[in-house]
Formats: C-alpha cells, structure tokens, sequence
C-alpha cells in the first residue's frame, strides 16, 4: 500500500512540477509569437527540436540509468552522480565540436540560419548539467527538490525572456534560454555537491555500467523524439520556418499529454524497478499509472478543445487556422502520452530492445510518411504522418507488454 501511495504521490508532484515547467514553456512559445514574426518564431521553434536533439546524443540517456541505479543502491548514489555528470560532459565536447562542422549542411537543408543552430549547440553543456541534476533527484525519490529546481528555472525563463525582448533584442529567446540554464546549474551542483574525491579508476567503471544500460533507451528514446520532431524540420525545409512556427503553436497546446505522460513515467520507473522481483505490485503499478494519466488526457482535452480558441485569439489571430488539425494532432499525442509510459515500465524491466523495435517502428514510419505527405498536403499531412506512426508504434508496444505479463503469470504458476 506504501508503494502504491509513493506512486501517486510521486506522481501528482511531479505533475505538479511537469505542469508548471511545460506551462512555462507554453507561455514562453506564446510571448514569442506576441512580439516577433511568424518566421523568427519558426526559427525559435525548430531551435527547441534541434535543442532537444542535441541534448539527447550528448547524454546518451545517462539520465535514466543514473535513476535506476541510484534507486536501487543509494550507497553508491554520490559515485553515479559524479560519473554521470563527468562522462556526459566530455561527450557533450565531441556532440558539439561535430556538429558545428556539420551546421553549414543542416543550414541549407532546414532553410534555417547557422546563427541559430549555433545557439543549439551552445545549449548543449548547460543542459546536461540541468539533466544530470534532475534525474538525481528523481532516482532518490526527492521529487519535492526536482520540482523546485523546474520551477526556479522556468520563472527566470519567463522574466528574462520578458526583459530582453522589452530591450529589443532579437536574439532574446536563446539568450533567456541561456540564462535560465546557468542559474540552474548552480544551484543543482550546490545541492548535489558531492563530499567524496573519485578517481579516473572508480569514475569510468561506474559510467559505463550507467553507459551500458542507457544506450538502448537513448536510442529509443531518440527514435521517439525525432518521430515528434521530424514534422517540424521538413515543414521547413519543403517550405519555410513560417509554416513549421504554426504548426509549432498547434504541438504546444499538445504539451499537455507530454506533461501528463512524462509525470507518470518518471515516478513509475523506480517504483517498477524497486519492485520488479514482484509481478503483481509491478503490474499493480502500470495500471494505476495508465488510469490516472488517462482521465488527466481526457481532462486536459476538453481544456484544449473549449479554451484554445481564446487563447490564440487573445495572443496572436495569425495563428487560428491551427484549429483546422488541432484536434487530429491531440490524439497523436495520447498514442503518444500512452506509448512513453509503456516504454519507461518495459525500460525499468530491462527490456530496453523491444522498445527499440517499437521506437524504430515509430520513426521509420513518421520520416516516410512525412517526407510523402508534407509536399502534398503541408499541415494534415504532418499530423496524419505523427498520428499513423504513433498508434502503430503504441500497437507494437502494447502487443510486447501483454507478452511480458502472459510470460509472468506462467512463470508464477509454475
């Protein structure tokens, strides 16, 4: 029953945090699409996706190992810590030293300017060290500090975004974005400071056994982010960064599922993980994450649907015809929000390879279909694309689970 309440409770406050940072993030996409152009919001737009792209191959999904280990031996908790957060860094050097030699190529193909993939890859260490930092916390169960840690971030975000624009400075979207991350990161390796001197000798041992079990789930996690990502790009590079900015402002009010999902899986991972020896609690766990996320789906699409059109009328009227895809793309994003949450409980299982192969399914779909559909119906074919290669990736997903269990309830009879 303790399990059970740790998992609602990690829950509701990590949703709580999701909430308020994802909110954030709403409202820094609205208060850029207020001031600048269409086409310089589409330019912020497709520097989120790269950013997150970029942040990804440099942690290598460390982050997920870092909270399974963590949780399961907290003796070891300060040597994880330091491992992960040393060995993230150095990749993040040859992430970043590669893809400058590549900017002047991903320029031209994305119709995008170098300057902005440059503020991408300037990101990059900063944000590893916020990632390190937060996955931490949520490895020993300190979700109260992961959420302070969200919040103190997005509301310096906000302000700043808020001052520089007031300033008149172009560039002010990257420059908050900048700034927000520093001031994290010191606060993060204020808290985290470990007391114990490690050596080379006791650092990369450590690093690779979090190495070892991450890169599966980086790659499908990296399969799942270039699947939501990948609509964006080539609405730019087949048009311009005006239509990939509007159809950026319809992915934004789909930030609710992310949100609601993300929550879920976060605080489902240790719980499973903890208890995976026992079938029932585990199975007990998934269920109650999968029920509670969905009547929060169902809650926030109603909030979507009855209140959208103010919002965009009140921001930017530019933008209405969202409204046109808006609700095809919601469900996208459930298959989506309900896919994530199975690929965290199969991770915390240590089947990290069948989500692979759904994730795989995922992205090899959405880039055909993409590439197919955008030149010939531009918005409904990024959203037919996204919600066809989710449900079938949810499909495949869904279909591995189910195995897993039958395989449990005979192994137990036995």
């Amino acid at each position: 029953m303790e399990k059970v309440k740790s998992l609602y409770r990690g829950g509701y406050i990590l949703l709580l945090g999701f909430l308020f940072m994802k909110l954030g993030g709403f409202f820094f996409r609205m208060i850029t699409m207020r001031i600048l152009p269409v086409s310089a919001y589409g330019e912020v737009a497709l520097f989120l996706v790269l950013h997150n792209w970029f942040v990804l191959f440099a942690t290598l999904s460390v982050t997920i190992g870092l909270a399974k280990f963590v949780s399961h031996d907290s003796s070891k908790k300060e040597l994880y810590y330091v491992s992960s957060l040393a060995g993230s860094l150095l990749i993040a050097v040859f992430v970043s030293a590669a893809l400058l030699l590549m900017t002047p190529w991903l320029s031209e193909t994305l119709n995008l300017s170098q300057t902005v993939i440059h503020w991408a890859i300037l990101s990059i260490p900063f944000a590893v060290v916020y990632n390190i930092g937060i996955f931490y916390f949520r490895g020993l169960y300190r979700m109260k500090s992961s959420v302070a840690a969200d919040a103190i971030m997005t509301l310096i975000r906000i302000a700043a975004l808020v001052g520089l624009l007031t300033a008149g400075l172009y560039y002010a979207p990257y420059l908050a974005f900048l700034l927000s991350f520093m001031v994290i990161d010191v606060y993060l390796l204020l808290k985290n400071r470990s007391g114990t001197r490690f050596g080379f000798g006791e650092i990369s041992p450590a690093f690779r056994i979090l190495l070892l079990y991450s890169i599966p789930i980086f790659i499908s996690e990296f399969l799942r982010v270039f699947s939501t990502g990948v609509d964006r790009l080539m609405l730019s590079g087949f048009y311009s960064t005006v239509e990939a900015g509007i159809y950026d402002v319809a992915v934004a009010f789909c930030l609710g599922y992310v949100i609601i999902a993300s929550s879920y899986s976060n605080a489902l991972l240790p719980l499973s993980s903890s208890s995976q020896g026992d079938t029932r609690k585990r199975r007990s766990e998934l269920f109650r994450a999968l029920k509670a996320s969905s009547a929060f789906f169902v809650l926030y699409t109603l909030i979507v649907m009855f209140a959208g059109q103010t919002v965009i009328n009140l921001v930017n009227p530019l933008y209405m015809g969202i409204f046109g895809f808006l609700p095809l793309l919601t469900v996208a994003y459930m298959m989506i929000g309900f896919f994530t949450i199975l690929s965290f409980y199969a991770n915390s299982l240590g089947y990290q390879r069948h989500v692979v192969y759904a994730g795989a399914v995922f992205a090899f779909l959405s880039l055909v279909l993409n590439f197919y559909l955008i030149p010939k119906m531009m918005y409904m074919g990024a959203v037919s694309a996204l919600l066809i290669s989710s449900t079938a990736s949810l499909a495949v997903m869904t279909m591995f689970i189910l195995k897993v269990e039958r395989w449990s309830r005979k192994r137990e009879h036995s």
